[in-house]
Formats: C-alpha cells, structure tokens, sequence
C-alpha cells in the first residue's frame, strides 16, 4: 500500500522526499519477501550468501534501514556512502526521474550524517545480526584538505564492523573525486589503503562507466597484483546522456540536469567494463556489477560477462519491494533452464565462450 502511494504521488512529490518516506518504511520493517533459492547460494569470501543480489550504495547512506533491506530478500546490503564529517550535499533540487526509461538523474554529492551516526548504527544492527553480509561505501568530504587521510579514517574505523569495503572514487557529483582513478592519484591512495587493511579486509574500488581504456587497464593491473584489493564494483553513474536522446525526450529540460544517469540506460554502458575486465584479469579478481538491472536477465546477463555479485538501487525505486523477489526468481529460473545446477557456474560464461 505504501508503495502503490508513493508510485501514484512521485509526479507531485520531489523524488528525494518519496525516497525519504521509503527508507522509513524500511525502517518500520513493513515490507518482508525472503525467499531461498538452492542454485543461488554459494561461498565467497569466506562467506555464505544467500544469493547474490545486493543493495548498491547510494540507497542507505546513513544505515538507517539495514533490517527492512534484508527482509526485501537481499544477499548482501552496500551501505554509504559515507564521509568522515556530516555534509548536506548539492543544492537542492537535486534528483530528477525520467520515467519513459525508469532512469535518474541525481547530483547529491555524497550528503549523509557523518561516520559517528553510521557506526553507530551498523553497531545497533550488529548485535543480534552477525552473519548478514554488510558493505560499507567511503568517499572524502566534499572540502577535505587530505584526500588519503579521509579514506583512511573511514577504513580504520568501519573495517571491524563489516564485511567489505568500497572505496568511491567514481562519483561524477564530487569535484575531483574520478581523478583519483587516473594513474599516480590511485596508486597513492591505494598505498594509504594496503597499509591501514592489517587484517586483509576484503576491499573493492568503485569506477566510473565513463573511465577511459588505459586508467581501466591500469586499474586492472592494481587489482592483479595487489592482495588488498579483492575486485571492482562496475560501475558508478555516468554523466553522458547517449542513451537518453530518444525522439520522445530529445527536448526534455530533465536530460539537460547536470549529475550522474542510472538506471536502464546505463546497463551497456556498464556491461562493455565489465566484459572488457574480466577480459583483462582473466576472471582473476572479482566483480560486483551494477547498472540497469531490473529484471533477472538483467542479472543473469551481468553474471554471464564475468560478475560474482550483481547490485540494484534504480529498479527498486521504480518496481518497489518486490523487485528483489522477482530477480531472484526470474535468476533462478534461467539458471536451472541452462542446465546450470548454481550461479557460479554462469560466471564469465559469455565472455569464455566468445
């Protein structure tokens, strides 16, 4: 019911108040779908998930809601992105819906409560939830003076409390941030990481799908050679607008909203990275992928091109809660139908046979 309003009042309600009354929702546990599927599940990084489809990051900024996620039936939960001090962000308006493709446009700027109100609430959830798998997601404040001295404060302090770690060095809504994928800027930082990551925390760096060949590359061989860095998150939102120059919005003001696209039309984008690293690193490092997921051949595509673990944000605002059912059914499915008896067989499957 509270869905159904939400869906019927977002050509009245600014979107990022709608998403403030989901998260809410979430939080008074009103929403409970878990379903396990045996082809689904599997061990990865010494853990067992359930299946693997996962919160992206961006939803949860402040951990405010990790009980209600679950119950929607995710595998794992990516939570942030958080920042060492409180920021409130870009000005607002600030998110904008297109939805002849279910997509959005958003330029928040990594606004959320500071670290102390996210550990805190991670610590809440801890205590009678120890095996859900959690990420967290770190990014700098917008203003810092020492780049490194933030993720480092973020990984010493959250790296206890989860099961991974993602570094955003990818969102288009921070000025400077994807220059930290550039060569130099990552190698530098990812030093700062190796030497904070004493317990070999699994770690993974979230790029751009705007990312140019040779930073790629080099990212690749980072990832290879670097026993702290477990695998990339493919990929982060994109600031070109290619895929939305249909005749039906060509003269929209909305695809003119500076920001970063998610949602469908990101889905080549982020599919063309994904082949391409695991092309690079011959399946040798791990892959979370993310970007235009909204059905299970959605996932099972992602899956097939080389990802262990697929995530989802836009769908979910724009299909509701039962959006995660549905995937995982649809997943479960299509992996049976191929004569797979797990999903870890898919894996890089497409990418092999090519």
């Amino acid at each position: 019911m509270i869905f159904n309003f939400l869906s019927n009042s977002s050509s009245f309600l600014p979107p990022e108040f709608l998403h403030k009354i989901f998260i809410n929702s979430l939080k008074l546990n009103l929403f409970k779908n878990i379903k396990r599927f045996d082809n689904l599940e599997f061990n990865l990084l010494k853990q067992n998930f359930p299946n693997p489809l996962g919160l992206a990051a961006g939803f949860d900024k402040n951990a405010e809601a990790i009980e209600g996620e679950f119950n929607l039936g995710f595998g794992f939960v990516e939570l942030g992105t958080v920042t060492p001090m409180p920021q409130k962000g870009n000005p607002k308006p600030r998110v904008f819906k297109i939805p002849e493709y279910e997509a959005v446009i958003q330029r928040l700027g990594f606004n959320n409560y500071g670290l102390e109100r996210f550990l805190d609430n991670i610590k809440k959830y801890r205590i009678n939830n120890k095996e859900s798998i959690i990420g967290a997601n770190i990014g700098k404040n917008k203003n810092t003076s020492n780049v490194n001295n933030d993720y480092k404060i973020l990984f010493e302090s959250i790296s206890p409390f989860v099961d991974y770690i993602t570094i955003n060095i990818s969102s288009p809504n921070t000025e400077g941030l994807r220059d930290l994928q550039k060569k130099g800027n990552i190698e530098d930082l990812l030093s700062t990481i190796t030497k904070c990551n004493k317990k070999n925390l699994p770690t993974f760096i979230k790029i751009s799908p705007d990312i140019d060949d040779s930073d790629l590359k080099n990212i690749c061989k980072i990832c290879i050679k670097e026993d702290t860095i477990s695998g990339l998150v493919i990929s982060n939102t994109t600031i070109s607008r290619e895929q939305l120059y249909s005749k039906q919005i060509r003269n929209s003001w909305k695809i003119l909203e500076e920001g970063g696209l998610s949602g469908p039309p990101v889905k080549n984008l982020s599919n063309t990275i994904i082949a391409k690293v695991f092309k690079l690193t011959q399946g040798k490092i791990l892959i979370v992928g993310v970007g235009g997921i909204s059905t299970g051949k959605d996932a099972y595509e992602k899956i097939s091109l080389g990802c262990n673990l697929v995530q989802i944000y836009t769908s979910l605002i724009y299909r509701g809660p039962a959006v995660v059912s549905n995937i995982l059914s649809e997943l479960s499915f299509l992996i049976k139908k191929d004569g797979y008896s797990n999903v870890t067989q898919l894996v890089g499957k497409k990418v092999k046979n090519v």
